[in-house]
């Protein structure tokens, strides 16, 4: 039998060192909204308090958390953290502050089965080019447009499977009027699931101050 040098380990099969790999991206889920003035959130809040007698069941948004949505990214790499908040501010140097108004009370999909409950926004063709135009810069970076239509509203709560709403709460909130603000700031948000609920918090932020061309008078080529 042959000795065995414990020094020599050329019979042994060698472990090749494993090159190192490119560190993992860092993703977040995040949203870019527009933040809410007090009053509108103690209108908003009311509204729940009132409808929390009537209808069972619905997770209120807390008033820290309301806002509106203008953009969600699910899976957002921290690598592009830097490229959107250029885009927020390209984009904010163009336009300027204009009207929004919450008016009435809606739910998604529908009164039969209300697994969504919102106030209307009414921001008219401002607030569609402001969403537009960042809508087609995302596009550029890679992150693709949304899948439907831009109905833009504050949402009030949720309801997991789904709620029958009376006839009679629709027509109740056809009129409300939740107030009316300005809209000069929207804010990129990271959001951070907790066991007490969503926390929310604000990574980048977009000023509006530039000059907004009136959206019913396009300019005409010369």
């Amino acid at each position: 039998m042959k000795a065995v040098n414990p020094g020599d380990d050329s019979g042994l099969a060698k472990v090749e060192p494993v090159p190192p790999t490119r560190p993992w991206t860092t993703l977040m889920r995040a949203f870019l909204a527009i933040p809410l003035p007090a009053e509108i959130k103690n209108r908003a809040v009311l509204v729940q308090r009132q409808l929390t007698g009537a209808l069972a069941g619905i997770r209120w948004v807390k008033p820290a958390n309301m806002h509106l949505t203008l953009k969600f990214f699910p899976a957002l790499a921290e690598e592009n953290l830097e490229k959107i908040g250029q885009i927020m501010l390209s984009v904010g140097v163009l336009l300027t502050s204009f009207p929004v108004s919450i008016q009435g009370l809606g739910t998604f999909p529908n009164p039969a089965r209300a697994r969504v409950f919102w106030l209307g926004v009414q921001g008219g063709a401002f607030l569609n080019q402001l969403y537009e135009r960042l809508e087609q810069e995302f596009e550029q970076l890679g992150i693709p447009r949304e899948g439907r239509l831009f109905a833009p509203h504050l949402t009030l709560g949720r309801h997991r499977r789904g709620l029958f709403v009376p006839e009679s709460i629709c027509r109740q909130y056809e009129a409300f009027h939740g107030g009316t603000f300005h809209v000069d700031q929207v804010v990129l948000y990271q959001s951070r699931l907790e066991p007490s609920g969503a926390i929310h918090l604000p990574l980048r932020s977009l000023s509006l101050g530039g000059s907004l061309p009136d959206p019913s008078h396009p300019k005409k080529d010369r």
